[in-house]
């Protein structure tokens, strides 16, 4: 299992409420039955809001920001796993087969290791309702930038090879004779506005986002599907706003231009002609280079890169390291040195407070 995360860590106060919520309201609580030794929502008032809006309310009313990411659920198993477990994409997610193609992920996503999020609210509209007809339940959980990610839209034009290999596979899917368009993964990764977190690059990793660091705040909406949503006169849903008090935005976050290995004689030549799409679309500049999963890793990976993430939150931005000096190896211990002089010298990095700092100020 991925990363390894089958124990239950202990419940925030947080996740009670929302695990509370889901228990009362439904028939969901399998893992997890409403305590009375624990907080409710009353405890949490000034966290917990409840209104009927309608869908353009709602979403304009979510967290907003060039490192805010949004996930949209259907249905409400995936937010009791998400609370239950502390992490998005741990318990039944991680059942999915593993693959890091993200090509593939477009057209099928469905892997153990990749998360589909979206900085557009009402890009993840959609994936909430998802196929529900009659009565939708969902949940847009809106969350600070990952500690590794990739974006479908940039990958497409950078590493070119992985989609153009990924093309080949759905043409020949395509029965003999068949003289009909079939599907473009160029075409769909360019209308893809996601933001896609990577959980891990093998089954050991866990890059998984924390709800009581990284969640900012989940709504838990019910309304109707998309037949009885014809027949109203508005889209109004009943929306359950539940605010995480010990949210903090991740001071850096590491974006990677490619998912495939930096393995084999042949990927430095693939390499350069990947930094030089990036140079030509002013994805980087002269005498730098983008990043790849094996960088990824080397950091996720060092005691010293983790210790100052959790040293530090971003009072402003989330830093974003979306590319490094070209002379910096691939995977080598100088990419940590190098991240770290860089949020050193942040002026708007903060200290983190402990959690019982966190909850007094907020509470």
């Amino acid at each position: 299992m991925l990363g390894r995360v089958t124990r239950f860590p202990p419940v925030s106060p947080c996740r009670c409420v929302v695990l509370n919520h889901l228990a009362k309201s439904s028939s969901i609580g399998k893992i997890f039955r409403p305590r009375t030794d624990i907080p409710t929502e009353g405890a949490h008032q000034g966290l917990t809001k409840k209104a009927t809006v309608d869908y353009h309310q709602m979403l304009n009313s979510l967290p907003s920001g060039l490192d805010i990411i949004h996930r949209g659920i259907a249905g409400h198993a995936e937010v009791e796993s998400i609370a239950t477990y502390g992490k998005f994409g741990a318990g039944k997610y991680t059942t999915r087969p593993l693959s890091l193609n993200i090509a593939e992920f477009i057209h099928k996503p469905q892997s153990c290791v990749l998360l589909s999020t979206s900085p557009d609210p009402y890009t993840v509209k959609e994936y909430m309702v998802g196929f529900q007809l009659i009565s939708a339940k969902g949940a847009i959980a809106s969350m600070c930038l990952p500690a590794v990610y990739i974006r479908p839209q940039t990958a497409r034009h950078i590493d070119v090879e992985q989609f153009e290999y990924y093309q080949s596979i759905l043409n020949a899917q395509q029965a003999p004779g068949e003289y009909t368009r079939g599907e473009n993964i160029f075409d769909l990764a360019q209308g893809n506005n996601e933001t896609t977190v990577v959980l891990g690059a093998t089954k050991e990793d866990d890059w998984r986002p924390v709800f009581d660091m990284d969640l900012q705040s989940i709504v838990l909406v019910q309304g109707a599907g998309r037949i009885l949503s014809g027949f109203t006169k508005a889209e109004t849903v009943e929306t359950t706003t539940i605010i995480n008090p010990l949210f903090r935005k991740r001071i850096m976050s590491i974006e990677i231009a490619s998912t495939t290995s930096a393995e084999g004689s042949m990927f430095v030549k693939y390499f350069d002609k990947m930094n030089a799409r990036a140079l030509e679309l002013g994805m980087t500049k002269d005498g730098f280079r983008v990043l790849t999963l094996a960088d990824a890793s080397m950091m996720m990976r060092s005691d010293k890169y983790l210790e100052t993430l959790g040293k530090y939150s971003a009072s402003d931005k989330t830093m974003i390291l979306q590319n490094v000096p070209a002379e910096i190896p691939i995977g080598s211990e100088e990419l940590v040195e190098y991240a770290l002089h860089l949020i050193e010298a942040n002026p708007a990095k903060e200290l983190v407070a402990t959690t019982v700092e966190s909850l007094q100020h907020k509470l």
